[in-house]
């Protein structure tokens, strides 16, 4: 008897022990992350959108090198920072496998879904989940905000498509063809969940503007064999082609119309003509063709954060890479980080509604403009973030510059030269 009952109170303080090493290694591990503010970053390093994420890694170093000038205090204690960059392989799986990975695994307390809506989309989704607070940027709000049927912890800043849809006119009414005209728009647009967001406003918007539609059906992102849509565009005699695609459908099916004798005055293309180094990959093909500019160095915009104005921080990633161009998308990654950073600056705590609560209530200036998210759009509140119309053209050395030749709705930003006339399909 006298052994049984040793044996039960060995077991009962076997069991408090256990139970006593467990709270401290919990409270440990939680002690230990409260000390490290980390930020989870799904970025499209490699695949067809790779030109997107080019930047990435040097504005995540841009704004860690300021934290650790800049410490960030929370509730008293100042913490380290960590920004945790997964490749999503410009896969929209790989981008939920990679933020679940991010969350569970690595205990970020907050995500940045950026570039694309390919992208953005499925972060959102795997954020929303499991409730962790997602600054997402550069990315349409309305594929975004139709994604789902409520957001409790995703800001988003970026444009409208009823704004690309005004910049592309803009432009397609410069190259002669306004509204009214009954002038014929070609639709490119593939199937996935951008191309069909932009597909279905620009289908309701020309109509309304008088314009006749050739719509030849969206189509499988990938495909090689655009015969039938040039033979439609060529047999409709269109005047203008808009659309936004990926470089590879782009390069296929602009080929294919070229091929096919399709002739236009204007070129629109969202996404796979924004960057200097898809354009480049293009060839002559990208001469004259026009598309959006939603950052440049001579926008007016400094970052609240840092004090880095545009045209400075152009200036540093020419002096950081071989004096290359900065491309447009690493002035976002750099906003999302400053945002991340004055979020942390102004919570309560490390509570992920602290947290929320104070990434919702922000109203500060970044260096693509000024973000405060006080619109909404299918319960997703959002920043809306500047946009002007720019053209392709080649400088005197024979180089591709994307110029600033439209800003009607948004003449806060300065134009840096006229429309030319003139594209590969014209020639």
């Amino acid at each position: 008897m006298k052994a049984r009952k040793k044996a039960k109170v060995l077991m009962s303080l076997l069991i408090v022990l256990s139970m006593m090493f467990g709270l401290t290694a919990c409270g440990a591990t939680d002690s230990a992350k409260k000390n490290t503010i980390k930020i989870g970053y799904i970025n499209p390093t490699t695949g067809p959108l790779a030109g997107n994420g080019e930047g990435c890694d040097w504005a995540v170093q841009q704004i860690t090198d300021y934290v650790k000038e800049h410490p960030i205090t929370v509730d008293g204690k100042e913490m380290d920072f960590e920004v945790i960059v997964y490749d999503s392989e410009s896969d929209a799986n790989k981008c939920s496998e990679m933020t679940q990975k991010l969350i569970e695994e690595d205990n970020v307390d907050m995500i940045i879904a950026i570039q694309t809506p390919n992208t953005v989309i499925p972060v959102v989704e795997v954020a929303e989940r499991y409730g962790v607070p997602c600054i997402a940027s550069q990315a349409p709000i309305d594929p975004v905000a139709h994604s789902r049927d409520s957001f409790d912890w995703t800001y988003l800043s970026f444009y409208t498509l009823d704004d690309v849809y005004e910049s592309q006119r803009a432009m397609w009414t410069v190259a002669g063809h306004a509204p009214g005209s009954g002038d014929k728009v070609g639709l490119l647009f593939a199937n996935d969940a951008d191309g069909t967001a932009w597909h279905d406003i620009f289908v309701k918007r020309l109509a309304e503007d008088g314009y006749t539609v050739v719509d030849p059906g969206q189509y499988p992102s990938g495909t090689t064999d655009f015969t039938s849509l040039a033979n439609t565009f060529k047999t409709e005699d269109i005047d203008v082609i808009a659309g936004t695609n990926i470089p590879p459908d782009f390069m296929n099916s602009y080929n294919a119309c070229i091929s096919a004798g399709v002739k236009v005055d204007a070129v629109t293309m969202g996404k796979c003509c924004l960057l200097e180094s898809d354009v480049n990959a293009l060839g002559d093909l990208s001469d004259g063709i026009m598309t959006q500019v939603w950052w440049a160095p001579t926008n007016p915009f400094t970052s609240e954060l840092t004090g880095m104005s545009s045209e400075k921080l152009a200036e540093q990633y020419a002096a950081d890479n071989d004096g290359r161009v900065m491309p447009q998308p690493t002035a976002y990654a750099y906003e999302a980080l400053e945002l991340a950073v004055q979020t942390f600056n102004n919570t309560k705590s490390m509570d992920k509604e602290d947290i929320r609560a104070a990434l919702a209530g922000l109203d500060v200036d970044t260096i693509v403009g000024h973000i405060k998210y006080d619109q909404e759009m299918n319960g997703l509140p959002f920043a809306r973030t500047v946009l002007c119309g720019g053209q392709w053209q080649r400088d005197e050395n024979g180089e591709l510059k994307l110029i600033i030749i439209d800003n009607s709705i948004h003449p806060e930003i300065p134009l840096t030269g006229e429309y030319k006339p003139g594209n590969a399909t014209s020639n």
